[in-house]
């Protein structure tokens, strides 16, 4: 299963099942992304780290035209979201949960259109090249979705330094907007860890905003959960 983005507290399901038949070679659980547009100024960073049970931890870091949103979100049991350092109203943390999560569908896959069949050998990187005349790409959370028309090409490299390396890309994603041509451009790096994040029960929840995740943040909120540690959290319905 592709444990870092085949979260059912993320996509929904016909989204995951076309992502799962999609992209079978690759199977991160720790992805990099940084995302810009030439044409705009900023830049989207963030990195989406998945563990057991679905547990998950966004970092992001997005700006754009004088905005700026930093945080971290945790994602506990497929229940619970847990957010951190956001300076903005609840409603946007959904936002850049959205941002990380879209950003991260459509880097794998890229990289499965030019690398179907998973990450290169370690060496020298590897240019890669798609190109689709037909068919759009979508992509979906629970709260938002996303539709790159066709035609669209995918240009860039990718490597792998050094054997069991996290792979680095850099690629320029250049789709059909209302009839013009749209570039995106995305570097990171994405990798399968032996070790993947993990949130001990002892972690206190002092400091974090907790929400049931697909509450609706502009409707009324529902009472404060009564737990103290990641552990009592897990063992409420």
């Amino acid at each position: 299963m592709m444990r870092a983005l085949l979260l059912a507290l993320i996509l929904t399901a016909p989204a995951a099942a076309h992502m799962a038949e999609g992209s079978a070679g690759w199977t991160p659980n720790d992805i990099s992304v940084s995302q810009t547009e030439a044409v705009r100024p900023g830049a989207a960073n963030t990195r989406f780290e998945v563990g057991q049970s679905g547990d998950a931890r966004i970092a992001l870091d997005l700006r754009d035209a004088g905005a700026h949103i930093k945080g971290t979100i945790l994602l506990v049991a497929g229940r619970w979201m847990l957010t951190q350092g956001f300076a903005a109203a609840s409603a946007k943390e959904v936002e850049a949960l959205d941002a990380a999560t879209l950003s991260s569908q459509l880097v794998i896959v890229l990289l499965t259109a030019v690398l179907p069949h998973g990450p290169p050998a370690a060496g020298a990187p590897q240019h890669v090249r798609f190109a689709e005349k037909n068919h759009p790409i979508r992509i979906e959370t629970v709260t938002k979705s996303a539709e790159y028309r066709a035609p669209w090409t995918v240009v860039g490299s990718v490597s792998v330094p050094a054997a069991n390396a996290p792979v680095n890309y850099q690629l320029s994603f250049t789709y059909s907007d209302e009839g013009s041509a749209r570039t995106l451009d995305f570097t990171g790096t994405v990798a399968t860890v032996g070790s993947p994040l993990e949130l001990p029960d002892s972690m206190k929840l002092a400091g974090w905003k907790i929400r049931r995740i697909g509450a609706d943040p502009g409707g009324a909120q529902a009472p404060l959960p009564k737990a103290a540690t990641v552990g009592e959290l897990r063992r409420l319905e």
